[in-house]
């Protein structure tokens, strides 16, 4: 039986996911634990009132006997509660060394991969107040930085959808009372009892010398207070050095850096860096330092080029360019008519009356196409049809056949 103190959790569970949208859908990640069925109770109580539909997703990593049948498990409670359930697979195995990174990576991949293709999103995990301070503990380990150590965000852009954690302010505690409360039983799963694994041992650390996971949370969420403070000073840095265009080639002016702290100068590029070359992270600071220098060093004109983060940097003129490297692109995207998808973790697209394929431009230079450099053009996303290129959108070339395509990472900067 539900009691005060459960729906509190809601309440507040709830509140973190009014920064959807009504009526726009919503995956989960549910494994069958108790903070992720805690998670699909919060989401309900979010879906009702705003007229959304839930989806869970649950991965099979195949590493125990019973998983299968407790994903499928997972699955079945779905259904059986109104909800669309699937169960994802890797299609290879993890590797053994560095299992539980590799493992949640793989998860990741997968949901995301999953929620691109159907045009879904946003995606939930289940992650409480306990997560965030084991991460917290794991990061200082690591010698990670402020951004470290500022620990998991509510809602983060992530693989071209928005992941969202509106169980952070919450202890697990709480959450498996509300679970049982519920009436549902959680799967145990033995990894989470592992100390091989290193959040199992911080996790047991943290019972054993006292530590105060809520304290631990609440310093991570201090760190966070103070990461944003200095990401506002770096948004002006980044508005007055950078332009970034609708098909994901940046202009950076240099004169921007004078004066300005490099660590800050660092934090800004990194940004450029993840919306030109769409990955999660920033690279290493220490090679976003080198980047840096070597950009304030010299004008624009005397730039000797460089490659980062799956971007490539050019002199031009009186500033540096900033766009995609070629070889780091991602595989061409298939949609058959109506379907969507990202191409390159940067381009939402969804496909008109017909089946299309959106590949790099490459070295094709077909007639009446826009005059643009060379190593811009070939980076450039084009439509093909049946094997023929038939648009190219950045240039005004072609008719697309209805294609909709839109460059999904400009809120980075």
């Amino acid at each position: 039986m539900a009691t005060a103190a459960d729906d509190v959790v809601l309440a507040r569970g709830r509140a973190a996911l009014d920064a959807l949208d009504p009526g726009q859908a919503l995956a989960l990640a549910v494994s069958g634990g108790a903070d992720s069925l805690a998670l699909l109770l919060v989401a309900e109580a979010w879906a009702r009132g705003a007229g959304s539909r839930l989806h869970v997703l649950t991965v099979d990593h195949g590493l125990r006997p019973e998983a299968a049948a407790e994903a499928a498990a997972v699955a079945d409670l779905a259904r059986a509660r109104g909800h669309g359930a699937t169960v994802l697979r890797p299609a290879r195995p993890l590797p053994r060394r560095g299992l539980e990174a590799a493992a949640r990576a793989e998860r990741y991949a997968l949901m995301s991969e999953w929620c691109r293709a159907r045009g879904v999103p946003a995606l939930a995990t289940g992650h409480s107040r306990d997560d965030q301070a084991e991460t917290l503990l794991l990061r200082l380990q690591r010698g990670s930085g402020l951004d470290g150590l500022a620990a998991m965000a509510p809602s983060v852009p992530r693989d071209g959808i928005r992941l969202l954690r509106p169980l952070l302010a919450i202890g697990r505690a709480d959450l498996a009372a509300l679970t049982r409360a519920a009436g549902l039983h959680p799967v145990d799963d033995p990894m989470n009892h592992d100390p091989r694994f290193a959040r199992v041992a911080v996790r047991r650390a943290i019972a054993d010398l006292g530590l105060d996971a809520a304290g631990l949370a609440a310093t991570a969420a201090r760190l966070g207070r103070d990461r944003d403070a200095i990401a506002a000073v770096v948004d002006r840095i980044a508005r007055r050095a950078f332009r970034l265009s609708p098909w994901g080639v940046a202009r950076i002016d240099t004169r921007a850096f004078a004066d300005e702290p490099a660590a800050l100068v660092e934090r800004a590029l990194g940004r450029l860096i993840r919306a030109v070359g769409g990955h999660d992270h920033p690279p290493r600071r220490d090679r976003l330092d080198r980047l840096a220098a070597l950009l304030s060093a010299a004008p624009a004109a005397g730039f000797p080029g460089a490659t980062l983060g799956g971007c490539r940097f050019l002199a031009g003129g009186a500033e540096i360019t900033a766009l995609r490297e070629a070889r780091d692109l991602g595989p061409d995207l298939v949609l058959l008519p109506g379907a969507s998808g990202v191409w390159d973790r940067r381009f939402r697209v969804t496909a008109g009356a017909r089946a299309v394929t959106i590949a790099a431009l490459g070295a094709r230079k077909p007639e009446g196409l826009r005059a643009c450099p060379a190593a811009e053009r070939r980076v450039l996303p084009a439509v093909f049809a049946d094997g023929d290129l038939i648009a190219v959108p950045a240039l005004d070339f072609g008719t697309p056949l209805g294609v909709q395509l839109r460059y999904c990472l400009e809120n980075m900067l």
